[in-house]
């Protein structure tokens, strides 16, 4: 019997997507401001999932600042929570304490 060989490589799995180590503190503070909206709406993650689709697992690891919401996400959470993307993210001065943990060569 003969092989074809056509090519392909195989497929390597999927990189986990899921932080490893602590959180980033841009991350926790998206995620709370994401919780804290939710929470005031009266909307379980349950409700919330299930409007966007998105797995209610997935929410609570963007809300617990272990994963990182895509631009897509963060635009379908603020259609379903009634909100603007710019709600989620903390106040300048916020940002700019938080950008200045991340770099290396300071500030702006």
């Amino acid at each position: 019997m003969v092989t074809k060989h056509t090519g392909n490589k195989p497929k390597t799995s999927t990189l986990n997507k899921t932080r490893q180590g602590p959180p980033s503190a841009l991350l926790v503070a998206v995620g709370s401001r994401i919780r804290a909206i939710r929470q005031a709406k009266n909307i379980s993650q349950d409700k919330l999932a299930y409007s966007i689709p998105l797995d209610r697992a997935h929410i609570g690891m963007i809300e617990n600042g272990k994963r990182a919401a895509t631009i897509p996400t963060l635009v379908k959470l603020a259609v379903a929570l009634n909100c603007n993307v710019g709600e989620f993210f903390p106040d300048v001065e916020e940002l700019a304490l938080t950008a200045d943990e991340h770099s290396t060569e300071g500030p702006l």
